[in-house]
């Protein structure tokens, strides 16, 4: 029994309400008892840290907190030797008034404190599982109390001290973990003469360390347990008895324990769990008898299982059927079809040895223990033979008065057996090892193999990247190859019209025109290009509207011999060739002939045009002296009436 236990329970309000809960308090010190009444949950807190109490015993560990995080905040407040109880089992939780009826306590369940004191008696017996809410592992962080500041004169002399005195206490701390026999990591931020900071990672849980948090002037030290993800539950009993083992393996392994009275002990599902997790899940329950499976023939997983613990393997003939694992799981709260089929599994093991074993439990003498009955009849044993062997094992030889005590051999059939677990646990090991080491080679290979896959399509990429590339240059070039014979159909075109057109002028005698479009500097540019126009030919301008002096110039600028219009021209543009002296001449006076799209001219009618041109150059040249010549008159005119009024003027003065 433990020295000193608190019994608690809630009495009113909720650690989820606004409002602080209140407590009812049953302490149990060795033989001594005593109660309080309605204890705020900051003084229950100062009343555990004063008293320091071994247990405390509730019958729902969220009935101190309201979640995990708030939970773990509060255990850091308790001294480390402190455990909190959970009187009602693990993650599984049975009723307060069940367990206690089971354990012959009988109480007013409506009494807060008759219910705290049924936990502190139930956890006084070893009843309940403690709660683990830290790892085995403590950390613990040496760093300074106060920044150096942004600087002057001393701050390197004051970055010194400080990093010196958090070097030192880590070292002072190193030598003690070290002359505690523990194991630690260390990992300490170097700085200006000594340590930043250092922190240590030991491998004891926090009542283990021998260093508390505290600050030393300019250092502080802060040590805290390592929290777990999850909560754990661990028995404070171990229960030895024969257990009935139900696994469904997998990615998801579920396992479930009963007693050989059908009741459910434990039952777990969880993901990645090894052999040796589950091997330690089971060992920490009892000792397994039967290892059962809901499928035949048994998987290899189950099969270890058996053979680590020397069990008897039970699995039905066929498959179970789902609607039978529903019937047979039904009895039981489980989480998920993991659980399911583990206790599915078990209740199917167990329905077939349920009347075996209420015979033994009928016939068997209050001198032998019915379980140890029931192990042997599970192994192959008939009852009385069962109970024969067990009565002539516990028959112990009477020593003498003089003889000193000796301690009794094991039992014949205890000493077999555990010679033959260490056996089997034995080669269970070596085939790990065998399994380990396969797995190794298994991995190396698969990991060459990965390699090589990954070479091989680093190659592919490269591979179909230069092809993109490639194939991108190749279609560039085939746009390029196709506008090149685009441009060369046209070149031959072009060079076969000039020579026909060429052939005509031969034959017929006739002056080819070159065509211009429009009166533009774009459209002259293009069709000099186009048709080679230059000094002597002959232009057809088809629209000779919109032109201005610098198109004409450019015109001029290609010395042609003339120009002939479709339309007419602009009269101040036919005077600006007329004094660039490039005959303008039009399409109606020179009767115009068009062949396969070019224009040709009768270079007679030709002649005759640029004459009557001549004759009208002539006559504008003319107009234009006269009307030069008459302009000089009326100057002369002006000027002479100007200066006789200038006279008359000066005539009348005098």
């Amino acid at each position: 029994m433990e020295n000193r236990i608190f019994g608690v329970d809630i009495a009113s309000g909720s650690p989820r309400s606004r409002s602080q809960p209140s407590y009812a308090l049953f302490v149990i010190e060795g033989e001594s008892s005593y109660c309080y009444e309605m204890v705020s949950r900051q003084k229950l807190i100062r009343f555990i840290r004063e008293k320091k109490p071994d247990i405390i015993a509730v019958d729902n560990i969220f009935e101190l907190a309201s979640d995990r995080n708030e939970l773990t905040a509060l255990m850091r407040l308790f001294p480390p030797g402190t455990r909190i109880v959970q009187v009602t089992g693990g993650d599984h939780p049975e009723p307060l008034v069940k367990v206690a009826r089971w354990h012959g306590i009988a109480f007013d369940r409506l009494n807060p404190m008759h219910e705290a004191e049924a936990c502190a008696r139930l956890a006084a017996k070893g009843i309940g599982c403690a709660v683990s809410v830290f790892e085995n592992r403590t950390w613990i962080k040496v760093s300074r109390r106060r920044s150096p500041g942004r600087g002057g004169w001393s701050q390197n002399r004051y970055s010194r001290k400080i990093h010196g005195n958090v070097k030192l206490i880590s070292r002072d701390i190193e030598q003690r973990l070290k002359e505690s026999g523990l194991e630690f990591t260390m990992k300490a931020v170097e700085g200006l003469g000594g340590y930043i900071r250092c922190e240590f990672m030991v491998e004891a849980p926090r009542e283990r360390v021998p260093v508390h948090s505290s600050s030393r002037g300019d250092v502080q030290i802060r040590v805290a347990p390592i929290p777990r993800q999850r909560l754990q539950f661990v028995p404070l009993q171990q229960r030895r008895d024969y257990l009935i083992v139900g696994m469904d393996p997998g990615t998801t392994t579920g396992i479930a324990a009963l007693n050989l009275r059908g009741e459910l002990v434990d039952l777990i599902s969880a993901r990645t769990m090894s052999s040796s997790d589950v091997i330690e899940w089971i060992a920490a329950r009892g000792r397994p008898l039967i290892v059962a499976t809901d499928v035949s023939p048994a998987p290899g997983a189950v099969e270890k299982i058996k053979r680590a613990f020397n069990a008897v393997l039970y699995s039905p003939g066929e498959d179970l059927a789902a609607e039978d694992k529903i019937m047979l799981a039904r009895p039981f709260d489980y989480r998920n079809d993991h659980e399911r089929d583990a206790l599915a599994a078990a209740m199917s093991a167990f329905k077939k040895y349920r009347n075996k074993f209420s015979q033994v439990e009928k016939k068997v003498s209050r001198d032998v223990n019915p379980d140890e009955v029931k192990a042997l009849v599970v192994r192959g044993y008939s009852i009385e033979k069962a109970m024969a062997e067990l009565l002539e094992s516990d028959e112990m030889p009477v020593a003498s008065a003089e003889e000193p005590p000796q301690i009794p051999p094991p039992r014949p059939e205890e000493l077999r057996l555990l010679t033959e677990q260490v056996r089997n646990l034995r080669e269970y090991v070596e085939d790990l090892r065998a399994e380990i080491s396969s797995k190794d080679k298994e991995i190396s290979e698969l990991k060459g193999q990965l390699e090589k896959l990954q070479d091989r399509a680093y190659r592919e990429m490269k591979r179909d990247h230069e092809i993109r590339i490639r194939d991108k240059e190749i279609e560039r070039l085939r746009n390029l190859l196709r506008a090149e014979r685009k441009r060369m159909r046209r070149l031959r075109s072009e060079a076969k019209r000039i020579r026909k057109a060429e052939r005509i002028e031969a034959m017929a005698g006739y002056r080819k025109l070159k065509p211009v479009p429009v009166f533009s500097k774009e459209a002259i540019l293009s069709a000099r290009s186009k048709w080679s126009i230059g000094r002597g030919d002959l232009i057809l301008l088809q629209d000779p509207s919109g032109g201005g002096p610098n198109t004409a110039d450019l015109i001029a600028d290609l010395e042609v011999e003339a120009v002939v219009v479709l339309k007419e021209m602009p009269q101040r543009m036919m005077e600006y060739f007329m004094e660039k002296s490039l005959p303008v001449l039009s399409a109606d006076e020179l009767s115009i002939k068009t062949i396969d799209g070019i224009s040709f001219v009768d270079p007679e009618m030709l002649k005759a045009a640029k004459e009557r041109w001549a004759e009208q150059r002539r006559a504008y040249e003319a107009e234009k002296r006269a009307e030069r010549l008459r302009s000089i008159i009326e100057e002369y005119r002006a000027e002479r009436l100007r200066e006789e009024r200038l006279e008359a003027k000066r005539r009348s003065m005098l």
